[in-house]
């Protein structure tokens, strides 16, 4: 009588557990569906998002006349107004240097000149440049001898006359840019680039 009981006892406990775990497995499966489901509204990795739309300037007026040299430790741009000039009239047109931190430039007056930071226009015919180098402020070396330096942004300015003969289209205008690198410890090999832009003489303004 107490084999039977014994028997019938553990007979009740494997149905109870074999009846849990038959409720709890559909919940089980959910779970696993869920975290093996991908997240819809997860961002993408960058290497699979679709690209960005860079159509909106797809020849921007800008660039045709600004150029520019790009460096490591300093970068140039040539810049002109982007409207035409009428001939007889002036523009300005600018220079401007960007000197990554801790780096430096000389001035446009250092001595010796070999050392110096040399703007050299090459006009075309008709085109005179009118002054000297509106030049930026300057600021001392790192070096022991604290010499007057450009750093960070120093941007040149020059005013340029188009004769009144010139006749109307494109004008090529270059600059040639000469400058030497320098941090507190040492000095690159000095940099001479030839920077062109085109400055656009506008048809004479007829007179009714």
């Amino acid at each position: 009588m107490s084999h039977n009981r014994s028997f019938r006892y553990l007979l009740w406990l494997v149905c109870s557990v074999g009846l849990f775990v038959g409720c709890a497995e559909p919940s089980s499966e959910k779970q696993v569906a869920e975290q093996q489901a991908p997240e819809t509204n997860a961002a993408a990795p960058d290497h699979q998002r679709a690209p960005e739309d860079t159509s909106e300037y797809p020849d921007s007026e800008q660039a045709k006349y600004t150029d520019h040299s790009e460096g490591e430790q300093v970068s140039v741009v040539l810049t002109v107004p982007e409207q035409p000039v009428q001939a007889g009239m002036q523009f300005p047109l600018t220079v401007k240097f960007e000197i990554a931190p801790l780096w430096e430039i000389r001035t446009i007056d250092a001595q010796p000149e070999k050392l110096a930071t040399q703007l050299e226009l090459k006009l075309p015919d008709g085109f005179q440049a009118q002054g000297d180098w509106q030049v930026p402020p300057t600021g001392r070396s790192m070096s022991f001898d604290s010499h007057p330096v450009y750093s960070g942004e120093a941007v040149f300015q020059r005013t340029i006359e188009v004769g009144k003969k010139v006749p109307a289209g494109p004008c090529s205008v270059t600059c040639q840019i000469h400058y030497q690198a320098c941090d507190e410890q040492r000095c690159l090999s000095p940099v001479q680039k030839d920077l062109q832009v085109t400055v656009q003489v506008a048809e004479p303004q007829k007179v009714d």
